[in-house]
């Protein structure tokens, strides 16, 4: 399939209103295809219904147990639907989404993974962007239900203590990682859960590298730390992914280590280097 081309997307319509030719999937002979959507739910259904049966204590179970038993499932469940999968569907690929999808983040979890990728948009179930570098991009990935999606954001939420319900349709919370993360469900959500996640360089950034990157001048860094160090108070405002938590956060490494630091966070972003 071309890169950045949806198989699964309706045909586009004509200036009339009406549906244009359907979309041509290509799949070059003897090279390896992603499962249909369809074909993953079905699968899906099914892993849910066998661990329903087969797992009597789901609490009790650890994270990499619980995947190997889910992994040996899904070979059995796929050996039973061979018939009905094209022979050039890549089968690890067909099990790793399933099991991402049923145990972790689904189509999230390599962009989480990637480390070019610095915001990820759920839209809704059918529609995934991330940012790259400035710019969005469509990343043709899909979950296979809104009920996955609402699935993802209950993992995410409730080892936090949060909830998400139609009494209370929006929630902030974060990852493991730090990533800041933001879910939508109905009614506030109209096509169905939607899901941002901001995230986080693995390494803090230091005014030097602003500075190695022309954010910043030598001078103005030199003032701001001045102003830091001399107690001043200190306004940092943009627009979304214009810097200001990375600005902050140089910004914040100035303050002396004889200092007691409190900070007040909606969603805590910060990454102090101080004890």
């Amino acid at each position: 399939v071309p890169a950045g081309h949806d198989p699964y997307a309706q045909a586009p319509l004509d200036a009339h209103g009406h549906p244009g030719p359907p979309a041509v999937q290509v799949v070059v002979p003897g090279a390896m295809s992603s499962a249909p959507v369809d074909l993953k739910r079905r699968i899906h259904r099914r892993l849910l219904q066998y661990m329903d049966l087969k797992t009597l204590d789901m609490g009790a179970v650890q994270e990499e147990e619980l995947r190997a038993r889910a992994r040996n499932l899904l070979i059995d469940i796929i050996g039973e639907l061979e018939a009905d999968i094209d022979p050039n569907v890549d089968r690890e690929m067909l099990i790793k989404e399933v099991l991402d999808e049923a145990l972790g983040l689904g189509p999230l979890e390599d962009l989480l993974e990637d480390e070019t990728v610095t915001e990820i948009m759920v839209v809704n179930r059918e529609h995934i962007y991330v940012e790259r570098n400035g710019r969005i991009e469509y990343t043709g990935k899909t979950f296979t239900t809104h009920e996955a999606v609402l699935a993802v954001i209950e993992r995410i939420i409730t080892p936090l203590g949060r909830r998400i319900d139609e009494s209370s349709p929006l929630v902030d919370a974060r990852l493991k990682d730090g990533s800041r993360v933001n879910a939508i469900i109905p009614p506030l959500a109209i096509k169905g859960p939607c899901i941002t996640i901001r995230k986080f360089g693995k390494t803090s950034l230091t005014i030097e590298d602003l500075i190695n990157w022309g954010s910043i001048t030598p001078p103005i860094a030199s003032f701001l730390e001045k102003c830091v160090r001399g107690h001043m108070n200190i306004f940092i405002s943009g627009g979304t992914g214009s810097g200001k938590t990375t600005l902050l956060n140089c910004m914040a490494s100035f303050i002396p280590n004889t200092e007691r630091i409190i900070t007040i966070e909606d969603a805590a972003e910060l990454r102090l280097p101080q004890d």
